[in-house]
């Protein structure tokens, strides 16, 4: 008989080498470490610098408030559309996640996430996928004064719904400092159009580039670069804004933005295409090498790609099929594995 298996096996490249890897999988019948993200963290045995592998599954993995410095990889997403990339076509699926004090240095990609508090510095956000509901503040949302060194890129928040009068990513605080928000698609859905998307207050200093964006953006402090503005209005305060790509006048026409621009002529569109992949550059489109220093703009351009399905920068197993030979007593295992960037 044929019974085809899917797993994910992933495996750890360029790792300190006296770190512990942590299975985290709460499908039945599995041998893991932990079945909650919460409890790998709250172990005693688990260090500070520990990775902490969430396996795809088709529940969630919990909320986690992380005082622990952690390397947390998930599985990725949209991985039926596309395929070839996870044998596991199911998310690795987070709650809220609050990182307080200690949890600096923090990585987080490849999960599916509710909401991020950010309480610390020196933390990476990347390749993961927000599709929840606006929690009074933001998806994420910067809590604690003076905290620097955060990167949020080439992650995928679509269907965003403000229902609670917040933001995809809203800081309030003062002192934030050295943020790099890079090659992400953002989208809101919203019944209150005085609701923007990106809603950055005073005392904020960072970069926003090449991410593709639906829905108002209100900045203070930062350089807005090589990103396109599907929809929405843009209202900077003490901010620099070149090389953008709005649908209508929303940059004007110095500094190397174009307004007025037809998103028809930007895009592949959907057809032929993954909900994320219909949104790179379609042949001719005038944000080909519209950027700063002549880079594409857009989520696919920049020193920062974004990467279809949030594919975790680690090998991963894409086809498992197990072959039972009942005649001869043996196992055969066919397995094909890629690396990944």
């Amino acid at each position: 008989m044929r019974n085809t298996i899917t797993m994910i096996v992933l495996v750890t490249l360029a790792m300190n080498v006296s770190a512990t890897v942590w299975r985290v999988n709460n499908m039945p019948g599995v041998n893991a470490s932990f079945t909650t993200i919460q409890a790998a963290h709250n172990a005693n045995y688990v260090y500070a610098g520990d990775t902490i592998y969430l396996e795809a599954s088709s529940g969630t993995y919990g909320n986690l408030t992380a005082t622990k410095r952690l390397v947390i990889i998930g599985a990725g997403y949209f991985l039926i559309e596309n395929p070839n990339l996870q044998a596991n076509n199911n998310r690795s699926i987070i709650g809220i996640i609050t990182l307080n004090a200690g949890s600096q240095g923090t990585i987080i990609e490849g999960c599916s996430i509710e909401q991020i508090h950010i309480n610390t510095s020196d933390l990476i956000i990347q390749r993961n996928i927000f599709n929840e509901w606006v929690r009074n503040s933001g998806i994420i949302d910067f809590v604690t004064n003076n905290i620097s060194n955060i990167m949020i890129r080439n992650n995928y928040f679509d269907n965003i719904l403000n229902a609670y009068g917040g933001s995809v990513i809203y800081s309030n605080a003062v002192g934030i400092n050295n943020v790099r928000i890079i090659g992400n698609f953002i989208k809101m859905s919203f019944p209150h159009t005085d609701r923007p998307a990106i809603n950055i207050n005073n005392g904020f200093s960072g970069i926003i580039e090449n991410n593709v964006i639906s829905g108002n953006v209100k900045i203070y402090g930062a350089q807005f670069n090589n990103n396109i503005l599907r929809e929405g209005t843009f209202t900077p305060t003490n901010s620099t804004y070149n090389n953008n790509i709005g649908n209508t006048t929303q940059f004007g026409t110095t500094n190397g933005n174009l307004q007025n621009i037809n998103m028809i002529t930007v895009f592949v569109g959907p057809t032929g295409y993954s909900t994320d992949g219909q949104w790179q550059l379609k042949t001719g489109s005038p944000a080909i090498g519209a950027g700063v220093g002549g880079v594409d703009c857009g989520m696919f351009g920049g020193a920062f790609p974004y990467v279809l399905s949030g594919l975790p920068g680690i090998p991963s197993i894409y086809f498992h099929e197990q072959d039972i030979d009942n005649v001869n007593q043996q196992l055969n295992i066919s397995i094909k594995a890629k690396s990944n960037n």
